[in-house]
């Protein structure tokens, strides 16, 4: 093609129609990118709002349970979970439940909301904040896959899906039944043989009144609470070891159950001493976790309950002399603990003996002293023994020698 002056008109300019077409695929790219932002940020708006719904919810369910209204507890939950949340509403309203810290994770969106829940609380009494550990000891921790129908300011819970296992003391999902004093709750499976709450109250009344007396703390411990586990709940707690009449499971800093074996042979709910020991653990540990020294602790678990009666009374004063017969033991106060089960009376006894003859040679306001730094502190006791009680530590043991030996005197 020619122009009318007969010079040759220059090829198209394919350089322009590149430029324009980037530019229209920028345009749709940019609207394109702006457009997922936008939607992206609205979605993120949305489960922000729905997370701050139900926690909302939890707050309210929290509130309801604290002051015991049943009725607020469940306004929020769908008919066909009332009867499950009905029965975790009675066991902590047994536990006498003094803190509800919740917290809700991983919150998608979907036909219903789903969201993980953790929920800390506190018994009986004790403190409950929320700190960096509060959802770090399971056993305080109601933990569940949930379900929520949310519309405008309401989130209605309608699945309820419980993670981990019961544990030794089985709140989370058995159904039990309490009986509750001054200072004491004790709870058994509603529906097991064998185990009467009120039956064990009144022991666990006058136990609790003298492990008060050795409470380390302020506040002390709030109710101690005793479960009466049955044969299928000792076993899963501790295998076949019935040698074993209780023990202390310290669920956190803030909380501990004293475990008992109540359709053992032997199982007596007027045992106060056992009782009493087991209380000693919670009053003396309060507000630890993880202590090794077996010699002190459950020295001390003895010492409190044997108080008040004569070195003679105890019942395991032959499993002591058996154990220095056996030993050739010379005075060491301090003994590395046995784990082997048919030891365990003679270094129990051992322990006791240690701790009664502090208790008795530097006052019991020395002897808890001398407790709190090897027990609670990690302290060892040549250390201890100078700043509680003023003297050597190997001195110590000298004086407690010659006590013990005619202690275990036939």
């Amino acid at each position: 093609m020619t122009d009318p002056a007969g010079t040759a008109a220059p090829p198209p300019r394919r350089t322009d129609r590149w430029l324009a077409l980037f530019g229209v695929l920028a345009l749709l790219c940019g609207g394109v990118f702006v457009f997922s932002v936008a939607r992206s940020r609205a979605t993120a708006g949305r489960v922000q709002q729905a997370e701050r719904t139900i926690r909302a919810t939890l707050d309210r369910q929290g509130a309801a349970l604290l002051r015991g209204d049943r009725s607020g507890w469940l306004s929020d939950v769908d008919p066909a979970l009332s009867g499950d949340l009905t029965r975790l509403y009675a066991n902590l309203r047994g536990l006498q439940t003094s803190g509800w810290l919740p917290r809700a994770r991983k919150v998608r969106p979907g036909p219903r909301w789903t969201a993980e829940i953790q929920v800390r609380v506190c018994f009986a009494a004790s403190p409950c904040t929320r700190t960096p550990e509060t959802y770090v000891p399971t056993g305080d921790i109601i933990s569940a896959r949930t379900e929520w129908i949310v519309t405008g300011g309401r989130a209605v819970l309608t699945a309820f899906d419980q993670i981990g296992t019961d544990g030794s003391m089985p709140w989370k999902q058995t159904e039990l039944t309490f009986a509750t004093g001054d200072r004491a709750v004790v709870a058994a499976p509603k529906d097991a043989t064998g185990t009467n709450p009120q039956a064990w109250l009144p022991a666990a009344e006058r136990a609790a009144r003298v492990a008060d007396r050795y409470a380390l703390t302020r506040p002390g411990p709030g109710r101690y609470v005793v479960f009466l586990a049955d044969e299928r709940q000792w076993r899963d707690a501790v295998g076949e070891d019935r040698e074993a009449a209780a023990f202390v499971d310290r669920t956190s800093e803030q909380t501990a159950f004293a475990i008992i074996d109540a359709t053992a042979l032997d199982a007596d709910p007027t045992d106060e001493r056992l009782l009493r020991h087991e209380f000693g653990h919670i009053a003396t540990l309060l507000g630890t976790l993880d202590n090794r020294d077996e010699w002190i602790i459950e020295g001390m678990a003895e010492y409190i309950a044997y108080a008040d009666a004569p070195v003679k009374s105890y019942e395991l004063v032959d499993d002591a002399r058996r154990h220095v017969a056996a030993t050739g033991w010379t005075g060491k106060l301090d003994l590395e603990w046995s784990t082997e089960p048919t030891e365990r009376f003679g270094y129990y006894a051992m322990g006791f003996l240690a701790i009664r003859c502090l208790g008795e040679t530097y006052g019991e306001p020395k002897l808890l002293a001398f407790f709190k730094e090897v027990a609670r502190k990690g302290e060892p006791p040549a250390t201890a023994a100078m700043s509680a009680l003023g003297t050597p530590w190997n001195q110590v043991q000298s004086t407690c020698l010659p006590k013990i030996q005619a202690w275990l005197k036939p």
